[in-house]
């Protein structure tokens, strides 16, 4: 044992009141709830007793052998806490936009196509949610099982600094939540859609503070219990999820529809760069209509049957690009301001008419 190093006078008053105590028959465990009653820091406490115990062995309290420790907690932390984000970030963009779906604002320009950009935001959402989740499950899973086998995890550096990190992001998000909407409640200018998304934004933030600041309440002298109380929220977060995942494959309606609708998007698409080589054909041919479209450099076929796109000259100067459609794509003109690229399901013509440019394929480019 390395010589003795002198105590501090505080110490050396703790130390006398244990000896003296000691005499009189009291247990540690009682001298230290005795002292923490007093103002005593544990930490302080448990540093006497062990140097007191040494002291009296002769030998020093062997440390445990976990070299690897402090690596593999910051790389199980670190696993957890990316797919966390991943996860809540993931699902919270995936309600904004079921929200704007199932609250329309008239406001707010929509792209054409029924949301198309919208279905590509939830398929994202759906992808990243399948993924991050389940492994985010695992991880903590993993985590939960070494806190009850190593209580002294509890105490990690690592785990203490990346959950703090956690709560304070989550807390920026509260933070930050709450003040958007107390400026937009004193301008006046709150909506229905506007506060569901709010909402949702303080659910997952403030269920993902909640949690780990409750991970952080564990004392040395508890055994925690992270796996019942993290269990349960599972579950609850699980069935949640579930739901939401459930509305958002409806909403998409299943990856062979969306195929489906993308081959229509296409096809319109390709009658669009139709209508623009013709524009350009008939500006080069002192304002003539080509008699066909063969000669144009442009995709003139359907991307499904390879069936040529029909081409239509009308004696008023006029033009007719005609396609056969899988499904019908008309929405309300309220929320979709912009209808003159939506169609019926089945063969449908649009009319052109060269003197003016080729509708655009979105409400705003």
């Amino acid at each position: 044992m390395p010589g003795k190093i002198p105590y501090t006078e505080k110490d050396q008053i703790l130390l006398d009141f244990i000896e003296k105590a000691r005499t009189q028959g009291a247990t540690d465990s009682v001298l230290v709830g005795l002292l923490k009653g007093r103002g005593w820091r544990e930490e302080e406490i448990y540093a006497v007793l062990a140097r007191h115990y040494e002291e009296q062995t002769g030998a020093e309290i062997p440390k445990p052998l976990r070299s690897t420790t402090a690596a593999k907690d910051a790389f199980l932390y670190l696993l957890a806490f990316s797919t966390l984000a991943t996860w809540t970030i993931t699902l919270g963009s995936m309600l904004f936009t079921l929200i704007d779906r199932w609250i329309p604002d008239p406001t707010f320009s929509r792209s054409y196509y029924g949301g198309s950009y919208e279905t590509y935001i939830i398929a994202s959402s759906l992808a990243s949610i399948l993924v991050a989740f389940p492994l985010y499950l695992i991880v903590t899973r993993i985590i939960a099982r070494e806190l009850t086998l190593d209580a002294q995890k509890q105490e990690s550096p690592v785990r203490k600094w990346l959950t703090y990190i956690a709560l304070l992001i989550a807390a920026g998000v509260m933070i930050g939540d709450l003040i958007t909407f107390l400026t937009y409640f004193l301008r006046g200018e709150l909506s229905a859609r506007f506060v569901a998304r709010c909402i949702a934004v303080i659910v997952i933030s403030g269920g993902v503070f909640w949690y780990y600041l409750g991970s952080l309440k564990s004392t040395r002298t508890e055994v925690p219990h992270p796996r019942n109380r993290g269990t349960w929220l599972a579950l609850c977060v699980s069935v949640a999820l579930l739901a939401v995942l459930i509305l958002g494959f409806h909403s998409i309606s299943g990856p062979r529809e969306q195929r489906i609708l993308r081959q229509d998007r296409v096809r319109v698409q390709d009658l669009a760069a139709l209508s623009s080589a013709i524009n350009h054909a008939w500006e080069n041919s002192k304002r003539i209509l080509p008699a066909t479209i063969d000669k144009l450099q442009t995709i003139k076929n359907d991307p499904q049957t390879n069936v040529p796109y029909e081409y239509r000259p009308q004696n008023d100067g006029q033009y007719q690009l005609c396609a056969d459609f899988a499904r019908d794509n008309r929405k309300p003109e309220s929320s979709y301001p912009e209808t003159f690229w939506q169609h019926p399901k089945g063969h449908f013509c649009y009319t052109f008419n060269p003197f003016k440019d080729t509708p655009p394929l979105f409400d705003l480019d």
